[in-house]
């Protein structure tokens, strides 16, 4: 149940972040919410353990990201609901995944859009950085596909 409701936020997070670059805050604190009853109710005080320290560690660690403006919030927001709604040792995996798979991802849209010799020519000489942004949901809901597939790093 708890994954079902992880892989339907994850639908919404990336139709809201691809198309309007924002992923609102009833998405991610309904999650979050309905994780936290679920975890309750499926798995006990244990679930509910593992649920708050996933949306701790998923605070911690992107919320520095974010206070340097290499994160959106609702990225944030969305690592903290998959957090409650999958635990930390999930939550971890994810996160190591999808960073591996937002750069595979990032450098993809780089060479489509004819920039990338420009940004790694920039990243030497520190004369050139591009203006482009991205969606980050892409990159967590791969992380969590390939955590819950099993692949390990």
């Amino acid at each position: 149940m708890l994954v079902m409701l992880t892989y339907c936020l994850l639908a919404f997070a990336l139709y809201f972040d691809l198309r309007e670059r924002s992923i609102p805050n009833w998405l991610t604190a309904g999650s979050a919410s309905i994780g936290l009853v679920l975890q309750l109710a499926l798995n006990g005080w244990h679930g509910v353990q593992s649920g708050t320290l996933g949306v701790i560690v998923g605070l911690a660690l992107f919320l520095p990201l974010f206070a340097l403006g290499k994160f959106g919030g609702g990225d944030v927001k969305l690592l903290m609901a998959i957090g409650m709604l999958r635990g930390v040792s999930v939550l971890f995996k994810a996160l190591l995944l999808g960073a591996a798979s937002g750069g595979f991802m990032a450098v993809a849209v780089l060479a489509y859009h004819r920039e990338l010799s420009y940004v790694m020519l920039g990243a030497v000489t520190k004369s050139y950085r591009t203006k482009r942004t991205y969606a980050y949901a892409p990159a967590i809901a791969a992380g969590v596909l390939l955590a819950d597939l099993g692949w390990i790093l």
